[in-house]
């Protein structure tokens, strides 16, 4: 290999080595970097999706207290219902009560008196006794609010509430609580939001309504449905629908997540190419803040968790949101690849600087070697200058001041000397 070669090489490497060195060193940084922002977006759309429960449970309470005053203003409960004619209220109720089980897309409604004793529900007539404030099973909710309005404070409650199947069977929702993961029932219980409101009458405590919508399996939302006909995870993927671009949304799943215990309940996760069959529903999870990986079949996803608590504020369950771990890694990996294809360019063009400045000291050196070789033959008369190097007019003039060029001088101003002596030697 000649040394013009070997120095264009050498000066071509030893520029791009550096940039390929801390390029590596800069795409570690980034992509953690990047991840890092994916999943503190992901923290952050779980608070959202949090606030929309809040939300909800706002607008159970409201459509509670809604209930109660139209049941108050047609005087379907009043003394009489105090006074234990169970028959003729629940006769006057039953006509209301799935009426207004469809308005609100409620799956339960119950009508208690004001020691708590059921008077109506929607899909059959209580039987005796039946109690929402029973020892073995005390419904904290109605508790509250019978003992608010004994002191005629007419408040509503609202809070997440876990139903047994026993008491599920009474309410005929034992079958569609139950959460499969394929063939098998993963949970039989429900996670219910719950809403209660006192019934008054010309000022009068007479009763209460308690009514519930439940999460389990609830996940695809219908067009043109009020809030409360919407899902809770449908919802929450509509708003997060609308903070991702059009693209990534089309392409990424995404959605959100409620579990019940360690198991997802409801999701409105949407595989690609599966319609609106939902991903992860019956899957094991931690729920935690931090979040976590789960898969299904060959796909990861991360959730981002943030806890549903009982009236007594102990947590019961957690809401989340989610996408495919692509999305997340998708971030640094777009990242990556244009940093690579900017350091491919820089080392590309920091390999053509040096392997330009390689040629040009090669071909200055090999100037000075053809001058020494016409001065030894005794050709004198051509000057020892490279300025007609096409290498050297393609770089700056500061890169040309060097100890090369002093020696081309020198070498020059010896021939100058060693002509003139030879011609003075001539003219004797």
């Amino acid at each position: 290999m000649k040394l013009s070669e070997k120095l264009a090489a050498l000066c071509a490497l030893v520029a791009a080595v550096p940039l390929m060195i801390a390029a590596l060193i800069a795409f570690s940084a980034l992509a953690a970097n990047a991840r890092q922002q994916a999943l503190e977006q992901l923290r952050k759309d779980s608070r959202a999706v949090a606030s929309l429960y809040d939300k909800r449970l706002d607008t159970m309470r409201v459509a509670a207290q809604q209930i109660a005053v139209d049941i108050s203003n047609k005087a379907l409960v009043s003394s009489e219902a105090a006074d234990g004619s169970s028959n003729t209220a629940w006769a006057r109720l039953q006509d209301m009560l799935p009426r207004a089980q469809n308005e609100f897309n409620l799956d339960f409604l119950i009508v208690a008196d004001p020691t708590g004793r059921v008077i109506a529900r929607h899909n059959d007539k209580p039987a005796a006794g039946e109690t929402l404030i029973s020892f073995n099973d005390k419904n904290l909710l109605v508790e509250k609010v019978i003992a608010d309005a004994n002191l005629l404070r007419n408040p509503a409650q609202a809070a997440a509430v876990v139903e047994h199947r026993d008491h599920l069977a009474k309410l005929g929702l034992e079958n569609l609580a139950q959460v499969r993961l394929g063939h098998e029932v993963k949970v039989s219980d429900a996670l219910m939001l719950e809403a209660s409101a006192a019934i008054f009458s010309a000022g009068r405590f007479v009763g209460v309504i308690l009514i519930g919508q439940m999460l389990n399996n609830y996940a695809v939302a219908r067009p043109g449905a009020s809030p409360l006909q919407t899902p809770l995870v449908a919802e929450a993927r509509q708003v997060l629908q609308g903070s991702m671009n059009q693209e990534s949304a089309a392409a990424i799943p995404f959605g959100a997540a409620i579990a019940l215990g360690d198991t997802i309940i409801a999701s409105s996760i949407l595989l690609p190419g599966t319609g609106e069959k939902a991903a992860l529903s019956g899957a094991l999870v931690t729920p935690t803040d931090t979040p976590n990986l789960i898969q299904e079949s060959n796909r990861h996803f991360a959730i981002a968790w943030q806890p549903i608590k009982s009236f007594e504020g102990l947590p019961v369950g957690a809401i989340g949101a989610a996408i495919s771990a692509d999305g997340i890694n998708g971030a640094s990996a777009s990242l990556k690849w244009s940093l690579w294809l900017l350091t491919l360019l820089a080392c590309l063009l920091a390999g053509a600087a040096g392997y330009l400045f390689g040629r040009n000291l090669s071909a200055r050196i090999n100037t000075l070697t053809d001058a020494a070789s016409r001065m030894s033959l005794g050709e004198l008369s051509a000057p020892v200058r490279d300025e007609s190097l096409p290498e050297k007019r393609l770089l700056p003039e500061f890169l040309l001041k060097d100890e090369i060029t002093t020696l081309t001088n020198k070498l020059d101003d010896m021939r100058e000397s060693f002509r003139q002596a030879i011609e003075r030697l001539k003219k004797r």
